[in-house]
């Protein structure tokens, strides 16, 4: 009976690594395979080229946030595109902003101000507040600025966007970002949180998230790059499009 029992004990523990080194390469996908309820919804930009509203609609996607910026002067080539096509549309959509380390946050926000009040002052346009992605890029995660730093001129980027459209953007964070710069500064802000392994409740226990990015491999008619994928993202129960809209 003891061999038993341990044999079996060894097949579970032998199946759950091999379910966790397949998560971490990115060959079992959980969330692609039991994916969330809720009101769903995608992120893009000029890399998933042409956005066809109409498609998006007949998915079942309700809402669409589109990078508008990046930096203190990047402006994404589709992005104006996207406005144009959105317009008359039921699916919402949100511009979003690449924050970069290097750039001042009152620049960034003046950069993604001039880019996104295309679709906030676009009644034709059903308009979410905007949003801020604040993740590791080059070196940045071996080499880190520092949390004075990062707080200070994403807070400067945060004031920058209340003042031009009367909300504060949420921030888009995986849990390694907002542990280190977030956790107690931006409570005033809303959360799109980026778990793309696991569901939302492993990675992001503590809850608290208005959207979730669960998937950067989605296949959607009317939205994706090269590759055929798009980011998939669902609103936390509870929360409608209405509740996010400008």
């Amino acid at each position: 009976m003891l061999r038993r029992m341990l044999a079996a004990v060894a097949v579970v523990t032998a199946l759950f690594v091999a379910l966790v080194v397949g998560v971490k390469a990115k060959i079992i996908r959980p969330n692609e395979i039991f994916p969330p309820a809720g009101v769903r919804g995608v992120d893009v930009s000029e890399y998933q080229g042409a956005i066809d509203f109409d498609a998006l609609s007949g998915e079942g996607i309700e809402f669409v946030y589109a990078k508008a910026t990046e930096g203190a002067s990047y402006v994404d080539g589709q992005f104006a595109a996207t406005c144009a096509r959105a317009k008359g549309s039921d699916v919402a959509l949100g511009a979003y902003h690449f924050f970069s380390f290097d750039s001042s946050g009152a620049g960034q926000a003046a950069s993604f101000v001039a880019a996104a009040k295309a679709s906030w002052a676009d009644p034709a346009i059903r308009t979410l507040r905007p949003a801020v992605d604040v993740e590791w890029y080059g070196d940045k995660e071996q080499n880190p600025p520092t949390a004075e730093d990062v707080r200070r001129e994403l807070r400067a980027f945060v004031d920058g966007v209340e003042a031009a459209c009367g909300q504060k953007p949420l921030i888009y964070a995986g849990n390694d970002i907002y542990d280190r710069y977030l956790r107690g500064y931006f409570d005033d802000c809303g959360l799109w949180v980026a778990c793309r392994k696991w569901p939302a409740w492993v990675e992001w226990p503590q809850g608290g998230w208005t959207v979730w990015q669960y998937s950067d491999v989605g296949e959607v008619a009317g939205a994706a790059n090269e590759a055929g994928h798009v980011d998939l993202d669902v609103l936390a129960e509870g929360v409608s499009v209405d509740d996010l809209l400008v």
